[in-house]
């Protein structure tokens, strides 16, 4: 039997495989036998992995990063997370899996993957599967009938050795009652905030104090550089552009199809508790418990949302977890197929990637769907007239700038050309913080005008409006505001940094007493003019009753009797918290009836990907396994 509390105990090794083990289930396969093994960039008991598959996933975990942070990964990101190896060790392990299930005996005939297939609602119309919609699906996924058929076997084999290994990891009683006294222990908890604002009073001001702040932190205080630009913008509105015929809309219309054609869409919501492959058991162990938690009080019905916002730690917390609509292909694989798995309003077991623990609810489902040439006329038409306005617009403004260059000069074209210096627009000097009236719509003549120098041409710009030619006639640098003139706004910046400093200080002299004994928590409190401020009882389960938010929680709840308080004096932005466990009872058993079922899944599909991890162990020690780790 396995222990829910035991995890702790495992071997680095072991928690280390966890963390790949579940995305391993869902993506497709790679690895198999190459002839040319010089292009094998790891060979697993003798089946090679050829680079050009590691190449393709580590491609594809690099555009996932890309999409998470905005467009770009932030510097230092990929070798602190070590993202070539833990690219490497996915393709490895994914070998692994499949010698080994090979060696049990397990297979996936093509009678059970035809079947898994013609079962996916994806491919269905009306009820049925339809081997041309299947097909259509497919393209528009931009995926290959081979390369999805491989991919799904390789998925049902993994299934299958994973119901092979689950009846190793039955859950026993005393792990069921631990995780529930765990989850559904009350406490309660006194507590007092200190909050910077309320010490910006007490900060000493002086003249020497803002000196000193000021040139400590100068760079912050500057004229922002101006430009001053004349330019020349070939807008598409103004191109005469002929109405499209009959077969240009039906040629485009079918050289076009996959534009008008919308693959099956979820609206999903995530909480996601980050994690790193640098973490140790202890700390992936403390973050799957911090997730399961999370997930006992979405399956008891609270707010997924609300959820989302106290618990979630990526980017989308504020909105509630929100990611809108995608279709398949947008989503990282394991975090796609649990998506793609679940009816409307179903929420996913926990979802391991490569950016942490994630838990998933589908909002809404939309069915797949291409809309017919009647539907799509009239977005075709304005295509068809916007492709040819760009077209004309783009020779004006090439005919234009083949000019200027001839004469040498913008100002000598618009002497030399008839109507020209009447299409110059001017501005005066303008910063790029606050641009000139006549480009604020268009910020790439911004961009553009403060990245060339004085008295340099800019090449033909694209703009959402058209194509543009801008000169800088002018420019003016940056430079370095006196004290005296940002006085004010020093003085306001000093004040707010001083104030956190303060309150953070009372904080730690307050738990620093706390510390010492001989008066109890409320007398300090209120001796320090602080309000006192009592949880109502609460548990890991359910912890918003108490209102504190999510940083706050996760530290309180590893106070107790033997340990009332906490370390260090807890932080949540610019206000303190100084806290100390109060009382606990005794959860309720009426409840471990209702919530047994969901706790057994939990635990089951734990122990379950913990079987699996152990197995890896044992065949990634015993296998023969080489890496070229030049092509890294």
């Amino acid at each position: 039997m396995l222990s829910f509390l035991r995890r702790k105990a495992q071997s680095p090794t072991l928690q280390a495989t966890i963390l790949i083990i579940i995305v391993v289930f869902v993506f497709w396969g790679v690895g198999r036998q190459s002839s040319n093994k010089r292009t094998a960039i790891a060979t697993v008991n003798g089946t090679a992995i050829k680079y050009q598959d590691y190449q393709k996933e580590y491609n594809q975990t690099l555009s996932q990063l890309r999409d998470r942070f905005g467009g770009a990964v932030p510097k230092g990101l990929l070798k602190t997370l070590d993202i070539k190896h833990q690219v490497l060790n996915k393709v490895i392990q994914r070998t692994l899996l499949r010698q080994g299930a090979s060696g049990a005996g397990l297979y996936v005939s093509d009678q059970e993957l035809q079947k898994a297939i013609q079962a996916m609602p994806a491919f269905q119309q009306n009820g049925n599967f339809n081997m041309n919609w299947y097909k259509n699906v497919l393209t528009n996924s931009r995926l290959t009938v081979s390369k999805f058929e491989s991919g799904m076997r390789y998925d049902l084999l993994a299934a299958k050795v994973r119901d092979h290994l689950s009846r190793f990891g039955e859950v026993s009683p005393n792990e069921l009652k631990d995780l529930f006294n765990y989850n559904y222990t009350p406490f309660k908890f006194d507590y007092a905030t200190l909050k910077s604002h309320d010490y910006a009073d007490k900060v000493e001001v002086t003249d020497d104090s803002l000196a000193t702040f000021f040139e400590k932190n100068k760079i912050n205080y500057h004229t922002n550089p101006k430009r001053k630009i004349k330019f020349l913008h070939f807008t598409f509105k103004n191109q005469q552009v002929p109405e499209p015929d009959d077969k240009e809309i039906y040629n485009y219309y079918t050289n076009n199809i996959k534009k008008y054609t919308t693959p099956e869409r979820r609206k999903a919501r995530h909480i996601l508790v980050l994690s790193k492959s640098s973490d140790t058991a202890e700390q992936v162990a403390a973050e799957r418990k911090k997730i399961n938690d999370v997930l006992v009080k979405a399956r008891a019905g609270d707010d997924f949302a609300e959820l989302a916002k106290k618990y979630s730690e990526d980017g989308l917390a504020s909105r509630g977890g929100d990611l809108g609509f995608f279709s398949r292909g947008q989503m990282v694989k394991p975090f796609e197929d649990a998506a793609f798995s679940l009816q409307e309003g179903g929420i996913s077991d926990i979802v391991k990637t490569q950016f942490g623990f994630h838990i998933i609810k589908v909002d809404k489902i939309e069915a797949a769907k291409v809309k017919s040439l009647d539907e799509a006329k009239v977005a075709i038409i304005a295509e068809l007239k916007k492709t040819k306005a760009k077209s004309l617009a783009f020779k004006e403004a090439n005919d234009a700038y083949e000019k200027i260059i001839l004469a040498g000069s913008l100002d000598k074209y618009a002497t030399t050309d008839t109507g020209a210096k009447s299409n110059i627009i001017a501005t005066d000097f303008f910063s790029k913080e606050s641009p000139a009236d006549a480009i604020k719509a268009l910020p790439m003549l911004t961009n553009t005008a403060f990245s060339l120098k004085k008295s340099e041409l800019s090449s033909i710009i694209e703009t959402s409006q058209g194509y543009a030619i801008v000169y800088v006639e002018d420019s003016t640098p940056p430079t370095q505001q006196k004290l005296a003139e940002v006085k004010s706004k020093v003085k306001q910046d000093f004040i707010a940094q001083e104030s956190v400093k303060l309150a953070k200080k009372a904080a730690e002299n307050l738990l620093t007493e706390l510390k010492k004994g001989g008066a109890n928590f409320g007398e300090v409190i209120t001796k320090a003019g602080l309000d006192l401020h009592t949880t109502p009882y609460i548990s890991r389960a359910n912890s918003s009753a108490a209102k504190l938010p999510a940083p706050v929680l996760k530290e309180i709840l590893h106070l107790s009797a033997k340990t009332p308080l906490p370390k260090e004096v807890i932080t949540d932005g610019d206000i303190f918290y100084v806290a100390s466990f109060k009382d606990s009872d005794k959860p309720k058993q009426d409840l471990f009836t209702k919530e047994k079922p969901a706790l057994e899944k939990q635990l089951k599909t734990e122990n379950n990907n913990e079987l699996l991890a152990s197995w890896l162990v044992y065949l990634q020690k015993k296998a023969k396994i080489t890496t070229n780790e030049s092509l890294l």
